[in-house]
């Protein structure tokens, strides 16, 4: 009965070991190099989106699927509302994030490299008189994406009139509708938006707001593998130097 009573708690130590090792470990410092990476990729138009069809599609889907063949490491996509995107990548839930450049970000996350400069820019109709500029535009209602960082100077200005959309499709209906006076976001996303949408392009007037905001990969610091950081960074300088960066974003500062 002792010898039986042994053997049943060994079979039980056994067993409570091989179950812990079968949980899920995040991909982090010390995973392989051949592990998927998990990338969260923000839920906004043209960046990322599903199609009819289910399928995810958008520039950083696009760069994503590409890194992954340059590398040779497998890529796991996942869409998420922009402010989630942050907290994960942050907080360790995802890997890698390309985002746009912020002080929070740099001091939080790791920074990879930078894959692309754009410029952000204020839209307003053309038959409209103020300035484009942030000191114009005071008291008036400006529309950008949710959570979007567009530089230190719109974050701090409290005298514009923030309104938070879902993409920038929405913000040029509520721009032709007169419903908010003015749109701000990269040039990327302007230009991709009114043409894919077939908005009158001849009746809105734009200003450069900030020239050469970078968008960054970020790494997790407590979840991201750097063998994989590393392997993305040759990637991304093979994709600069040959031009593939500024054909996915319709760019020439993919810099």
């Amino acid at each position: 009965m002792v010898l039986l009573r042994g053997l049943i708690l060994a079979l039980l130590v056994v067993v409570t070991h091989a179950k812990a090792g079968d949980e899920a470990v995040p991909s982090g410092r010390g995973s392989s190099a051949d592990t998927a990476a998990l990338f969260a990729i923000p839920d906004v138009w043209p960046w990322g989106f599903q199609d009819d069809n289910g399928h995810l599609q958008g520039s950083l889907i696009e760069l994503t699927d590409r890194l992954s063949e340059l590398s040779g490491v497998a890529i796991r996509a996942q869409l998420l509302p922009l402010r989630r995107v942050i907290l994960d990548v942050t907080r360790g839930r995802a890997e890698f994030a390309f985002l746009f450049q912020s002080p929070d970000l740099d001091e939080n996350t790791i920074p990879v490299d930078t894959v692309l400069q754009l410029n952000l820019m204020l839209m307003a109709m053309r038959d409209t008189d103020f300035p484009l500029t942030l000191e114009g535009l005071a008291s008036k209602r400006v529309g950008y994406v949710r959570g979007t960082y567009l530089g230190e100077a719109f974050k701090a200005d409290e005298a514009v009139l923030k309104v938070p959309v879902y993409n920038i499709r929405q913000a040029i209906d509520m721009v032709l509708l007169g419903r908010i006076s003015a749109v701000l976001a990269s040039d990327h996303n302007i230009a991709t938006t009114i043409d894919a949408y077939d908005f009158p392009e001849e009746e809105f007037r734009l200003q450069e707001h900030v020239k050469g905001q970078k968008a960054r990969l970020y790494m997790s610091p407590s979840s991201g593998n750097p063998e994989h950081a590393r392997l993305f960074k040759e990637a991304l300088q093979h994709m600069r130097e040959n031009g593939e960066l500024e054909r996915i974003f319709q760019t020439s500062s993919a810099q």
